[in-house]
């Protein structure tokens, strides 16, 4: 009865320092580095900008989340109460955390890192099959074997697209809720029926909301592959 008491007691301890942490916990939309970009009943998708060798204040994220690299470079994480780790990114690798915890990023190269970041609200569980940390959610993509080609993944609300278009090439897009993250430097012609082009000039790892509620196409208009992820709610 007594070690049974003494267990409870901890049990409790615990439980109110977790709550007391997680109270204290800046939230991800209050961290200066990170930049609203999207939000609806299902996602809030931020732009997280690093400058060279800054870093961000320690902050949490109450859901589960999908981080997509923007472009190279070379970031360390620190999880509160654990050890650091450093990691090596290409331009548009993806993973989730399923399990979010207390951490501080640290941009370790010489040029700004940008990654979106995307918190699903709800309807994420977690398929141990399904891949992990260190596993990008993107299936692998032709490259340069194919000029033109669409790889996309769903998880909870969310079916995000990596698309390349050569030259001329387009991409029908439906009518739901997007957003529109520039892997390279992009000249796209949105086609809308019924209503006259409209060009899309965006630069590498910016990130623009498209509107919805239409349908269009987007036709590379430039003399270059447009490669750029999508992301749809």
């Amino acid at each position: 009865m007594r070690d049974t008491l003494f267990a409870c007691m901890l049990l409790l301890t615990a439980t109110g320092v977790a709550t007391a942490q997680s109270g204290s916990c800046l939230d991800v939309g209050d961290e200066p580095h990170h930049k609203l970009v999207f939000q609806n009943a299902d996602a809030r998708v931020y732009l997280l900008e690093l400058p060279r060798l800054a870093s961000t204040i320690s902050h949490c994220h109450s859901h589960p989340y999908v981080y997509i690299v923007a472009g190279s470079g070379t970031t360390s994480n620190t999880v509160e109460g654990r050890g650091t780790m450093s990691h090596d990114w290409s331009a548009s690798e993806t993973r989730v955390v399923h399990t979010p915890m207390q951490h501080v990023i640290r941009n370790e190269s010489l040029n700004t890192h940008r990654e979106l970041v995307i918190e699903l609200l709800h309807n994420v569980s977690y398929d141990p099959l399904s891949g992990s940390y260190e596993n990008d959610l993107f299936p692998s993509d032709l490259g340069s074997a194919r000029p033109t080609w669409t790889v996309s993944f769903s998880l909870g609300a969310m079916t995000a697209s990596k698309n390349q278009l050569a030259p001329g090439a387009e991409l029908s897009v439906s009518n739901a809720s997007r957003v529109l993250l520039a892997i390279s430097d992009l000249e796209l012609r949105k086609q809308t029926k019924g209503r006259p082009d409209e060009l899309l000039q965006i630069a590498a790892e910016e990130a623009i909301v498209l509107p919805s509620g239409t349908g269009f196409t987007l036709v590379n208009a430039s003399q270059r592959p447009a490669n750029f992820i999508l992301l749809e709610f």
